[in-house]
């Protein structure tokens, strides 16, 4: 059941005096007495459910976490090896009790942790193991690895007595990898090339009934029904495929069958009762027919009754359930967000409580990382909070990385972290916190302890580091006034086509915050704002970054600001005011631009009232790329606007006249240009079945969905100005894996060598050196999921550069086999021209979670290329001639 939203006035605290009180807090309540926790019968496991809204949690992956019992680590199956990214690495339950301090005195009021069940340890198959949890083999046992029952009631009773609450994560979907397909899958007789996996550690089936009846070849299992009987997925847009198919080999439970819905109502319904969990996420639920979720939660059965009815029993009336759907929306576009949320149901059949908000996740990264228009943001963020496509905003719960994408700092800088923070703090929605965000790591599945994978040798919990202590902040903001977790969100403005400003309002019970954001690394004006406040009223700052003062409404009404690049601030609207004059100027156009359209250069003229010192002409608001205004000594002005300014394609600009002196700033005049695909012309063509590496002897994965996705056939390339567009023709373009970018299977390293710039030769973690007569100043790495700009500036052979925004434009077009590249004049610093600029591309394809690069070995695999000859191999695949853009 959904609590609404109960009204209560935002108590005026400054933020020292709420990190002081939660800090009185934390320390109140971390005094627990332990061995009273460890006495049978004393555990406080039921506790009432709280407001999942006023909530903040932090994830946990159990074995990358805290290794709190050395003595559990290896189990002698040679499943354990720190030194191995695939193995365990020694992470406990009670690795995650002896932190519990340090989880708490960041802000967070919930913990989630990964599966605590009994998994799969090693699939020789893939050559990988279930460290993870999400290869369950007993959904009713702690994995040996984790600690057992008495460790997670501890675990359970402490966080209950921090007033904390317990989140688990569970799967439905399928179990570990016992069984699978060698040879062609015959749907009418499936026992033909089915073969059981006879590397699977520690056993070769579930030991739980009735999962353990697997094997199709005999009677007794293919009567029982538990799995779906078939290959693994090899067409992720096929919907038969993808609730029927083996989800990476992963064996699917027939979620349809009676029997197996009770099973796992038992399974699940065990932790709760036992344990006491407070609720669950839910693993991989669009691979689930949607008819399962409604008898999972709500079923009414004497003997499988459905979790919430269970939770009710134990007193946990708002039992939380939230899925993963990984799914995104493009820009300006809610596709993906209808998606996810038909798995909450509908009011005659309601199902899970909440979804994690991928599609938030992935406009948070192309906005703060890659440096895309802050108006995706403000249109996602409406889409989530002031649409009718959100049963319950307040309830989502938001995210930035987690352990299944890349961590954000893999591809952007900490400044973009910090404002990522900002905006997950203060919009409606359960912030999520993953472990080592906190301690700015850059691998998804990295350890926090000094011995696990991923550690560099040392622990990662330090109190002071700037991010957790940002993170510390901004907690105490958040979950100190109700503005944050229940208030209503309205856009106040963005930033159309730049990176650049964002501004949005919280209001609750007459009580109203602003958010200030400016994504841009450069200097912008925040101009014009219209905030519907008294003149001088005062905006308190609570917590900024390079915004250090409070702000007074000006007179009109209306905030001009200059803002620092990368600044961030959370502003209170207080009652007091200050005296603000007028300054009695005026700014006049003498033909309004308001509505244009420009395809060619452009004047704009107008006069100014009195004398100024000087004029600047203001493109979106951008400071560091402003023009020049001519200044006569009647007090008229003209300013001069190359087409060249401005981006291929139709787009829409603001324009400003502004003088920096006195800050005064004309109305904004809103425009667009339709900058033709015009200027210098080049193309390359590239031979078809060439990508076999730079001997010719590399091989392909063997996964089934690896084609000629890495082969390129011709590149064309177009020049104007600062504009450059790449258009790639491939031999193959695929979308298997739903990315969000477009394409999978391929990832492109697109080297822009500027003329005179001196550039780097290596060809960062391509194990390569660039071609004679090149040396690179600009980088563009992406694939189906990243998109980022580095310079050549800290370039070296294990590392890409220095971040730069905003990355390129991409358009996909699958039917005709292209992926264009649309690179925006700023990257380059907005050059007249680029004649004499080179580029080189190569090919390759990146791989999961943790890395850009599959590994190249001597046979190949699955997820492995094959054809490595000594110990240096360049990762190029297919690459081109370099292509020269000729000087005029």
């Amino acid at each position: 059941m959904i609590k609404t939203i109960d009204k209560q006035k935002f108590t005026k605290l400054s933020i020292s005096l709420l990190i002081l009180s939660t800090i009185m807090f934390f320390t109140s309540c971390s005094s627990d007495d332990e061995s009273a926790d460890n006495k049978e019968g004393n555990y406080n496991l039921h506790v009432a459910s709280p407001d999942w809204q006023d909530q903040i949690i932090y994830f946990v992956m159990i074995d990358r976490f805290n290794d709190g019992n050395p003595e559990n680590n290896n189990q002698g199956k040679d499943e354990f090896d720190p030194n191995d990214g695939r193995k365990f690495s020694g992470g406990d339950l009670k690795g995650i009790i002896d932190k519990l301090d340090y989880i708490q005195k960041l802000g967070a009021t919930a913990v989630w942790i990964t599966p605590p069940v009994a998994n799969q340890w090693w699939d020789s198959i893939v050559t990988f193991g279930g460290y993870h949890g999400y290869w369950g083999e007993n959904f009713k046992e702690i994995d040996a690895h984790f600690g057992d029952l008495k460790d997670y009631k501890i675990l359970s009773s402490k966080l209950h007595n921090r007033g904390m609450y317990l989140i688990q994560d569970i799967v439905v979907n399928h179990t570990g990898n016992f069984f699978s397909y060698n040879g062609d899958f015959n749907p009418k007789n499936p026992k033909e090339n089915f073969v059981m996996n006879t590397g699977s550690v520690p056993g070769l089936r579930p030991t739980q009934y009735p999962f353990n009846l697997n094997d199709v070849r005999l009677q007794e299992h293919r009567e029982a029904d538990i799995y779906h009987w078939t290959p693994g997925i090899n067409d992720y847009n096929d919907q038969f495929q993808l609730l029927n198919y083996q989800l990476a080999d992963l064996d699917d439970l027939n979620t349809e069958n009676a029997f197996v819905r009770k099973y796992l109502r038992d399974a699940y319904g065990y932790w709760i009762k036992e344990v006491g969990v407070d609720g669950y996420r839910i693993d991989t639920i669009i691979y689930v027919e949607l008819g399962f979720w409604n008898g999972f939660i709500y079923a009414i059965d004497p003997k499988y009754p459905g979790i919430n009815v269970i939770a009710e029993s134990t007193g946990k009336n708002s039992f939380l359930t939230f899925g993963e759907a990984f799914i995104g929306s493009d820009p300006f576009d809610d596709t993906g967000d209808k998606k996810i949320v038909k798995y909450l149901g509908t009011d005659e059949s309601p199902a899970l409580q909440s979804v994690l908000n991928f599609p938030l996740h992935f406009s948070i990264n192309r906005v703060f990382g890659e440096g895309k228009p802050t108006s995706y943001l403000s249109y996602r963020l409406n889409v989530f909070c002031n649409s009718s496509v959100y049963k319950n905003p307040y309830i989502i719960p938001n995210f930035i990385d987690n352990h299944d994408v890349q961590r954000f700092l893999s591809t952007a800088k900490e400044s973009a972290l910090k404002q990522s923070l900002f905006l997950l703090m203060t919009i409606p929605g359960v912030p999520v916190i993953y472990q080592g965000t906190e301690q700015m790591f850059t691998k998804a599945r990295a350890s926090m302890f000094s011995t696990g994978w991923g550690s560099n040798g040392r622990d990662h919990f330090s109190e002071s580091s700037e991010i957790y202590k940002l993170i510390q902040d901004l907690a105490a903001i958040r979950t100190g006034s109700k503005i944050f977790t229940r208030g209503t969100l309205t856009i106040l403005k963005d930033s159309p086509f730049n990176p650049g400003v964002l501004v949005y309002q919280r209001e609750y019970n007459d009580q109203k915050a602003i958010v200030i954001f400016n994504t841009a690394d450069q200097n912008v004006l925040l101009s014009n704002l219209e905030t519907g406040l008294a003149a001088g009223i005062k905006l308190k700052l609570l917590k900024g970054i390079r915004l250090n003062d409070d702000i007074n409404i000006g007179y009109d009404g209306k905030i001009n600001l200059e803002l620092p690049s990368r600044a961030s601030g959370i502003f209170l609207v207080t009652d007091d005011s200050v005296n603000v004059t007028n300054p009695n100027v005026s700014i006049n156009f003498d033909k309004d631009p308001s509505g244009r359209i420009f395809n060619d250069d452009f004047t704009i003229s107008g006069t100014v009232n009195r004398y100024v010192s000087e004029l600047k002409l203001l493109i979106d608001d951008r400071l560091e790329n402003s023009l020049d205004v001519n200044l006569n000594r009647e007090n008229s002005w003209e300013v001069a606007v190359p087409i060249s300014h401005f981006t291929w394609g139709k787009t829409n600009h603001t324009l400003v006249i502004y003088n920096p002196d006195e800050q005064i700033v004309s109305v904004s005049k809103s425009i667009t240009t339709d900058v033709p695909i015009m200027g210098t012309s080049i193309k390359s063509d590239d031979p078809l079945h060439d990508d076999f590496g730079p001997s010719g002897n590399y091989s392909a994965p063997k996964e089934a969905t690896f084609g000629g996705q890495m082969d390129i056939e011709s590149v064309e390339v177009n020049v104007f100005g600062g504009n450059l567009q790449i258009s790639m023709t491939m031999n193959e373009v695929t979308d298997y894996w739903s990315p969000p970018n477009g394409f999978d299977h391929v990832a492109f390293h697109i080297f822009i060598d500027l003329p005179e710039k001196d550039g780097v030769k290596i060809l960062p973690k391509l194990d390569a050196i660039a071609p004679e007569g090149f040396a690179w100043d600009i980088l563009n790495f992406a694939s189906g999921w990243n998109n980022v700009i580095y310079s050549s500036e800290g370039a070296n052979k294990d590392n890409f550069g220095t971040f730069v925004i905003p990355a390129p434009e991409i358009k996909v077009m699958k039917d005709n086999r292209k992926i264009i590249f649309k690179f925006h004049p700023e990257v380059f610093g907005y050059p007249q021209n680029l004649e004499g600029t080179k580029i080189y591309i190569t090919t390759w394809d990146g791989s999961g979670s943790e890395g850009f690069h599959r590994p190249l070995t001597i046979k190949g695999g699955p997820f492995e290329f094959g054809g490595r000859v000594g110990e240096h191999s360049p990762l190029i695949f297919d690459d081109i001639n370099v292509i020269s853009i000729p000087l005029k």
